[in-house]
């Protein structure tokens, strides 16, 4: 192998493992809150597996919508086109598909026998997902990188932890609920919640380009804001879970 090809060879490596590294240090975080509880290792494995397959799930509806006629009428750059793109093209198909493999999965699972585990297993799928993605977008980047897997790392793969705690909680009170209309009441949430959260979340970041000074500066301190807030929500999920 020449040097060359060594280079290439070495610096792939890095940025598989700056894509990667974020969501098994979540995936680890995750289970260490459920420390008291654990779950098999070859479950875990499996679960994020599962979200990596969650990104091939969501690219084909994602896709399909992408081409219909309608898009070509929603001016492009334009307030409308940043939210149409965060929740139809984003939050919809790819919460979507995290959804239906944590379905699959608390169904054949015999582990999947406490509500923290929903938290758990739905981390796990949405770290697979976040991780994969990562991954993509740091490829893509060509030369910038070490500049996205930061913001990456501090933005987008916290950002799908936060909206598979959201997910996973509420899965864990519908799956666990003894009551059918709690089941019912609460049922809409398990998606409601994480692609409300997904898709304020991306509309935020879409909308920030091409804006006068002032209210990019509102929009990034909104931003701000909301991502604080919803990691303190979701952080306090895990505490109504945690150890029990």
């Amino acid at each position: 192998m020449d040097s060359a090809t060594q280079v290439v060879h070495d610096e792939s490596f890095q940025i598989v493992m700056a894509g990667i590294l974020p969501a098994i240090l979540l995936v680890a975080y995750i289970c260490w809150k459920d420390r008291k509880h654990p779950e098999p290792v070859w479950w875990i494995i499996y679960a994020t597996l599962m979200g990596c397959c969650s990104v091939v799930l969501s690219a084909l509806p994602a896709g399909l919508m992408h081409m219909l006629p309608v898009w070509n009428l929603i001016p492009e750059g334009s307030t409308l086109h940043a939210w149409a793109t965060a929740f139809l093209l984003a939050a919809v198909p790819e919460e979507l598909a995290k959804w239906w493999f944590l379905t699959r999965l608390a169904k054949s699972n015999p582990y999947f026998d406490e509500r923290m585990d929903s938290i758990v297993y739905a981390v796990c799928i949405g770290m697979g997902f976040a991780g994969l993605e990562n991954v993509a977008y740091l490829f893509d980047a060509a030369e910038e990188w070490l500049q996205v897997a930061a913001a990456r790392s501090l933005l987008s793969v916290p950002g799908h932890f936060a909206f598979a705690v959201l997910m996973g909680y509420y899965f864990g009170k519908v799956h666990f609920a003894r009551s059918k209309w709690k089941k019912l009441r609460l049922g809409p949430m398990v998606l409601l919640a994480p692609i409300t959260a997904h898709g304020i979340y991306d509309g935020l970041l879409m909308m920030n380009h091409d804006l006068p000074a002032l209210i990019a500066a509102a929009i990034s301190i909104t931003f701000i804001i909301f991502l604080i807030r919803l990691h303190r929500y979701s952080g306090a999920r895990i505490k109504r879970f945690e150890g029990r």
